[in-house]
């Protein structure tokens, strides 16, 4: 059996869960080899916590290592580019958490700015696609692969509406789909400097990675190509900043956002005349709402990912589960619950991992990857700058 040796990038929420599912992975043996984080202290618990063996103190030390094969960069978004070019000229593959980047106001000349509220849609489109840019270039130059940790491509309802679609063989004339809950937990998601855009970026990349995924598939079956998107039609809201929600005593939705949006809606137009509508937002309570609606001409397919009723359950009070985990971002495990029996399953990332170990020992290219990573960038800030000057934008 293949070996696969990983360095995680990153000790917090993402890089635990895929420390989970690398253990998931079956073809390939995977050792978790090596770790570090912005803070010695949080790489040095996350190895004891995992059984890694280098937990190291900066990113330079961990791609100099060459025992490593495959390099996850599970930080925050303004330090993606720079980590996949690291790894890039060490001649170590790359896997990167969604978004695979953004905006930073890098050109800005006010360093103190709050660059969600100045800066124009234009110079923010142009900023975040030479970013995403800078990392494929990098990938390609040192030969290595870029590998989009896009986990609705792989979670296994969206595969079964791929295989659904494809057997039904009508075009896909309209999807729908959302990501939504009350709030991140991460801080540097509620400034732009660092998140680089909003809830449109965090949480829209989600239901449009598999929107886009589902048309390039579709369009590859069908004329040898994929079927691109070419026009975005985008609004986007601060509601938690409204007055009403201001004048309440009790916040049951995360606030603080600076100058990032926490709702989003876009409508993605494609080459072949179908359209996407894609809503994202850090306003809905109740746990989280995943889920793809795709209308062809003779199917109509609904993933249902967060939540789905595998199994319901109820309780007259929050105390009587204990700690038994329910699903994420839930406020409450009163009343009737969706507990989620394998979370991690549903949503994609044992899939996703399996996938990435794979194009590394077998040498082939991801599901998601360079060409995915950049088209959500490239729709998610045609949106952006089509709801700040209040027009359909034209994606080059």
């Amino acid at each position: 059996m293949k070996k696969v040796r990983v360095g995680l990038v990153g000790a917090g929420f993402a890089a635990h869960f895929h420390a989970h599912c690398y253990r998931r992975v079956s073809s390939v043996e995977v050792e978790l080899h090596a770790v570090t984080a912005g803070h010695p202290e949080h790489a040095r618990r996350f190895a004891d916590e995992f059984q890694i063996p280098h937990p190291y103190d900066s990113l330079d030390a961990l791609v100099a290592d060459p025992e490593i094969d495959l390099v996850d960069v599970c930080i925050p978004n303004h330090l993606h580019v720079a980590a996949i070019e690291a790894a890039a000229a060490a001649g170590k593959h790359v896997a990167v958490e969604k978004p695979l980047t953004g905006y930073f106001g890098d050109d800005w000349p006010d360093p103190n700015a709050r660059i969600g509220d100045v800066v124009p849609g234009e110079q923010m489109r142009r900023g975040a696609l030479a970013n995403a840019d800078r990392a494929i270039a990098a990938c390609q130059r040192a030969g290595v692969r870029l590998l989009y940790g896009e986990n609705w491509v792989y979670a296994p309802g969206i595969q079964k509406m791929r295989r659904l679609l494809e057997k039904a063989g009508g075009p896909i004339l309209r999807i729908e789909g959302e990501e939504s809950h009350s709030g991140s937990h991460a801080t540097y998601y509620r400034h732009w400097r660092t998140a680089g855009g909003g809830s449109l970026l965090g949480k829209g990349c989600h239901p449009l990675g598999a929107a886009l995924y589902l048309k390039r598939v579709e369009g590859e079956i069908r004329g040898g190509k994929p079927i691109r998107p070419r026009s975005v039609v985008a609004e986007t809201a601060r509601l938690t900043k409204t007055a009403g929600f201001e004048r309440e005593a009790v916040h049951y939705l995360k606030t603080g956002y600076e100058d990032v949006e926490d709702w989003a809606t876009i409508v993605v137009t494609f080459e072949d005349g179908s359209v996407a509508q894609i809503t994202a937002g850090e306003t809905t309570l109740g746990g989280i709402r995943n889920y793809l609606t795709t209308w062809a001409s003779n199917a109509v397919v609904t993933a249902n990912i967060n939540p789905n009723n595998l199994c319901t359950a109820y309780a007259p009070e929050a105390t009587i589960f204990g700690d038994e985990y329910i699903t994420e971002k839930i406020e409450t495990k009163a009343g009737w619950t969706f507990p989620a029996p394998d979370e991690d399953w549903v949503t994609g990332y044992p899939h996703e991992l399996q996938d990435f170990v794979e194009c590394v020992a077998f040498d082939r290219e991801p599901v998601s990857g360079n060409a995915l990573a950049r088209d959500v960038v490239a729709v998610v800030f045609a949106g952006y700058q089509s709801a700040r000057e209040g027009r359909r934008v034209m994606i080059d």
